[in-house]
C-alpha cells in the first residue's frame, strides 16, 4: 500500500513538473519585464523633457525635473517586489545608477552657478562610475532575463 502510495505521488509529481518549471520561468520574465519596464519610462521621460534641444539650450529647471524623474526610477525600483535574488541584485544596482545619476544631475546645476571646478570632477566622475555600472548591470541583466 504504501510503495503504491509513493509511486503515486511521484508521477503526481512528474506530471506537475513541467507546470512547475514554467510558472517560475513566467514569474521571472515578468519580474525581468517589470524592472525593464520601470528603466524604460525613465528614459522616455527624461529623454521628453530633452529631446531636440542641445545641451546648452537646457535650462536648470528643466535639468532638475529630470532629475526628479531619474530619482522617481530609483524609487520605483526600490519599491518593486522581486522574489529572485539576482533580480533583486540587479534591481538593487539600477536603483543606485539612477540615484547618482539624479544627485550628480543636481551636482552639476550648483557647479554651474557656483563655477567651483573640485565639484564639477566628482560630479563627472559620479556620472562615469554610475554609467559604467549601468552599462555592466545591463548586460549581466539582459543576459540573465534572456536564458
Amino acid at each position: 500500500m504504501s510503495l503504491r502510495i509513493s509511486i503515486i505521488s511521484k508521477l503526481f509529481f512528474i506530471s506537475l513538473a513541467p507546470f512547475l518549471f514554467t510558472s517560475c520561468a513566467n514569474q521571472k520574465s515578468f519580474q525581468c519585464q517589470k524592472i525593464l519596464q520601470i528603466a524604460t519610462n525613465v528614459t522616455k521621460e527624461t529623454r521628453s523633457l530633452t529631446t531636440d534641444k542641445s545641451s546648452e539650450n537646457i535650462d536648470k529647471k528643466t535639468w532638475l525635473l529630470a532629475a526628479d524623474k531619474i530619482e522617481q526610477g530609483s524609487e520605483d525600483l526600490k519599491k518593486l517586489a522581486v522574489n529572485d535574488p539576482n533580480l533583486q541584485q540587479y534591481k538593487t544596482s539600477f536603483a543606485q545608477v539612477y540615484q547618482d545619476y539624479a544627485d550628480a544631475t543636481r551636482q552639476i546645476i550648483k557647479v554651474l552657478d557656483s563655477k567651483d571646478k573640485e565639484a564639477a570632477k566628482a560630479a563627472q566622475e559620479k556620472v562615469r562610475k554610475a554609467a559604467q555600472l549601468e552599462k555592466e548591470v545591463g548586460s549581466k541583466f539582459n543576459i540573465y532575463c534572456k536564458n
